[in-house]
């Protein structure tokens, strides 16, 4: 599988890699497969200690940090006071760190001119994802789960179970922890992990499999929606009214998605309420009226409609 995404983003042994890696199951995984089929000293483990769990964070980071000195990795870290930083910017724990860590290896990646980051996200976490989207609200592209390539970042591993990431480190002897804040419900992932998904488990221990197919038909079908919306686009920052009233409802939905989160590198926010009030704003007569959804600026004149992104 990782071979396969190596050739797939044409990565050669020359190119440099990042690789976010704790001492957890997942990316001790990533980081003991990469090397088999990629060149060592063109590896940069990188682990962010969040500071979370006191004394278990710092012993995760001396592992790391000793693990790598033993078998030749070039190591960069760094700490920082999540909590607190949450508190400061007055986000969630987890928005929060997750923020830090890709801020600390976009960082990495620039320091050591890497071509991409690699993460250790797997079928399960994808899983998480898709239940964490619906629960929220989302649209088509939330059913796709997370993404295998999100610019500068790839994640190798996501047609792999955790157990079957667990399985194989047992049979090779490679170490790892679990980390202790997995068992905390009160974080709303953990609480999907531990308290929701069991009863898939429950009613069919092959939810993974059938679950990882659906995320694999949603992005099929969100590719095939996203081509019906630039065609219609026609690669312009504009369109006429006229031609959006020819079209079906549904696809004028998809043309609001398409263009929110464009603007907002998502739906997240974006209702049904607020698509419908945009085709009310697009259908209307009005002439020279203006209409903001988040950062998607709307501009109505002439029978045309220019959209934007305020930035």
């Amino acid at each position: 599988m990782l071979q396969k995404i190596l050739s797939q983003y044409n990565l050669t042994s020359q190119d440099r890699l990042v690789i976010a890696c704790s001492w957890w199951p997942d990316s001790m995984y990533l980081l003991t497969e990469i090397v088999k089929i990629h060149a060592q000293e063109q590896l940069i483990v990188a682990h962010f200690n969040h500071g979370l769990r006191g004394a278990e964070s710092d012993a995760d980071e001396l592992f790391l940090r000793d693990y790598c000195h033993t078998h030749h990795f070039v190591f960069e870290t760094t700490k920082q006071d999540i909590a607190s930083t949450a508190r400061m910017i007055k986000k969630w724990i987890e928005e929060t760190a997750r923020i830090e860590r890709y801020a600390f290896l976009a960082s990495i990646m620039k320091q050591y001119a890497a071509k991409y980051i690699l993460t250790a996200h797997h079928l399960d976490d994808n899983i998480e994802t898709l239940i964490l989207n619906l629960i929220r609200g989302t649209k088509m592209h939330g059913l796709t789960g997370i993404p295998e390539q999100n610019q500068s970042t790839l994640r190798p591993l996501l047609g792999i179970t955790k157990t079957e990431i667990i399985q194989q480190l047992t049979i090779n002897s490679i170490p790892y922890t679990i980390d202790s804040t997995n068992a905390d419900d009160t974080y709303l992932r953990n609480h999907v992990r531990l308290n929701i998904i069991p009863l898939f488990e429950r009613i069919n221990p092959e939810y993974r499999h059938n679950l990882g197919s659906f995320i694999s038909y949603a992005k099929e079908l969100v590719g095939f929606l996203d081509a019906q919306v630039l065609m219609f686009l026609k690669e312009q920052s504009l369109f006429l009214v006229e031609d959006f009233q020819t079209i079906s409802y549904f696809l004028q939905r998809e043309v609001i998605r398409y263009l929110y989160e464009q603007a907002n590198a998502g739906t997240i926010g974006l209702s049904e309420w607020w698509i419908a009030e945009i085709i009310r704003f697009i259908w209307d007569k009005g002439n020279y009226t203006q209409k903001d959804l988040g950062k998607l600026h709307l501009e109505k004149k002439n029978g045309r409609v220019y959209f934007s992104s305020r930035i």
